[in-house]
């Protein structure tokens, strides 16, 4: 068990995990550091931290897990900046939602750093927007190095399944073909797809149907552009495939086969129910 966590970054998803140490973990001390004075102030104020350190040596100088959760792009050096004052037994996560460009900049911190990915969240940003039931039931995935130390790699998958997530392990690689499949093309198809409500008569029309479709593209934009930078080759892949279903709906459409578009149509809802049962 931990006993100091150091969170560097509370939006969302770190502010989601500090209420659910606090909850599940009410010996835990969870101290943090912001950019912002406000939302430090909240989580203090709110209870979801005990303590804002001034410095970062004051903050993760005894800390037995810090959780980094800043924008991506800020991880790579923040890991880099930290790692030396950290003590020997200290483990550093991420929880940047592309991983192999992260995992590849940092294995020389290896005895330490694990890379992380909690899958959850919400169209939502910032940590009035957190919640310790977002991490009931979701995946979070690790992606740890062959050298990752057994005993704190056990220590944080323990750790995690006792706030109520389900973790598992994964390559990186691996891992941002996955996500760039069923997270981050979905994001950029649904800001597609608002693109097409070109008019005043069709955003009047927008019901729960329309609402559904794009809910997720309400994420926050600079969180997108750092998607399509850090998971590039990934996230285009994803866009061609989608293009290609598009494509064979317009052929179904166009030639009026419309029983193999009842059977595509089928398909489709049989693989949802079976990720969804």
């Amino acid at each position: 068990m931990f006993q100091k966590v150091a969170f560097i970054g509370l939006g969302l998803i770190g502010g989601s995990i500090a209420r659910a140490i606090r909850a599940k973990y009410p010996d835990v001390w969870v101290a943090a550091k912001t950019a912002s004075r406000q939302t430090l102030a909240y989580a203090y104020d709110n209870g979801i931290i005990q303590d804002a350190p001034g410095s970062l040596p004051e903050l993760v100088g005894n800390a037995d897990l810090i959780i980094l959760a800043p924008p991506i792009e800020l991880i790579i050096p923040y890991v880099k900046k930290i790692y030396p004052l950290t003590k020997p037994s200290a483990i550093i996560l991420d929880t940047g939602s592309t991983k192999e460009e992260i995992v590849r900049a940092l294995k020389k911190y290896s005895d330490k750093f694990i890379g992380c990915h909690p899958m959850f969240g919400s169209e939502k940003a910032g940590i009035a927007s957190s919640a310790a039931e977002l991490l009931q039931g979701h995946r979070v995935i690790f992606t740890p190095y062959r050298d990752t130390p057994r005993g704190k790699l056990l220590a944080v998958l323990q750790f995690f399944k006792g706030l109520g997530c389900r973790p598992c392990r994964a390559d990186a690689r691996e891992h941002d073909t996955a996500v760039a499949a069923i997270s981050h093309v979905p994001y950029f198809n649904a800001a597609a797809l608002l693109q097409t409500a070109d008019n005043d008569m069709k955003r009047v029309l927008a019901a729960t149907g329309f609402q559904s479709c794009t809910r997720v593209a309400e994420s926050d934009p600079p969180w997108g552009v750092e998607v399509a930078r850090t998971n590039r080759r990934e996230v285009l892949r994803g866009l061609k495939k989608l293009r290609h279903e598009i494509a064979w709906l317009e052929q179904l459409i166009g030639r009026g086969d419309y029983k193999g578009l009842k059977e595509y149509l089928e398909y489709s809802r049989q693989i949802r129910r079976n990720i969804y049962k």
